[in-house]
């Protein structure tokens, strides 16, 4: 499968073109499709076969599209929920305050997917942002406080954010655990079980 027939948004086409991505890895493949279409997704591939990519690409596209969405709405004046124009592939009930919430067990992963997020939606107007322990909450509270589309975390800064009203988990629409087998062998599984009971149960997963 190559990117190019997967239709997707112009800007999110030409920030993988600059990253010389063309045929998709076996992976992506088999879960792009499921995800553009908003279904539940588990997946299981070796290191370095593109395991990000394969979620993050169809996520930014649903998010961009959500975007869409509103904008069409905002300027026929028509409730987004009415709109006869709807993008199929839009994330449901995006609003401003919406983001995707990326669970992973270190501040290594958290930092690398982070920079994956910021290379795919180049030019995209999407913002997102590292948070985990063993640096200060200012930076992580500030950038909370902008507006994020995309927030990769550890469990136990997330949860102490969100208990300091940082973090508003309701406005949680797809939520990703990478390495989930790795948070459960560190000792997570509390933490992902009281986020997971805080997000909106229709979330995408």
């Amino acid at each position: 499968m190559k990117y190019s027939d997967l239709n997707l948004d112009p800007r999110l086409s030409l920030a993988i073109e600059k990253l010389n991505y063309s045929e998709a890895t076996a992976i992506q493949e088999q879960t792009i499709p499921h995800i553009l279409e908003g279904k539940d997704v588990a997946g299981l591939a070796q290191t370095g076969t593109g395991k990000t990519a394969a979620f993050l690409i169809p996520l930014i596209e649903r998010i961009l599209k959500a975007q869409a969405n509103t904008d069409d709405s905002l300027n026929s004046g028509e409730n987004p929920k009415e709109n006869s124009r709807e993008h199929a592939r839009a994330m449901k009930d995006w609003t401003v305050r919406s983001f995707i919430l990326i669970l992973v067990p270190t501040r290594e992963l958290a930092d690398q997917i982070n920079d994956n997020i910021i290379k795919l939606s180049s030019g995209c107007g999407l913002n997102s942002y590292p948070l985990y322990g063993g640096t200060g909450y200012e930076k992580q509270k500030e950038a909370l406080k902008s507006g994020l589309q995309f927030i990769v975390s550890t469990p136990g800064r997330l949860i102490d954010l969100y208990k300091e009203n940082f973090v508003d988990l309701k406005q949680v629409r797809g939520i990703v655990f990478d390495e989930a087998d790795r948070m459960f062998d560190m000792g997570f599984k509390d933490d992902m079980k009281y986020i997971l009971s805080r997000v909106p149960k229709d979330r995408q997963f």
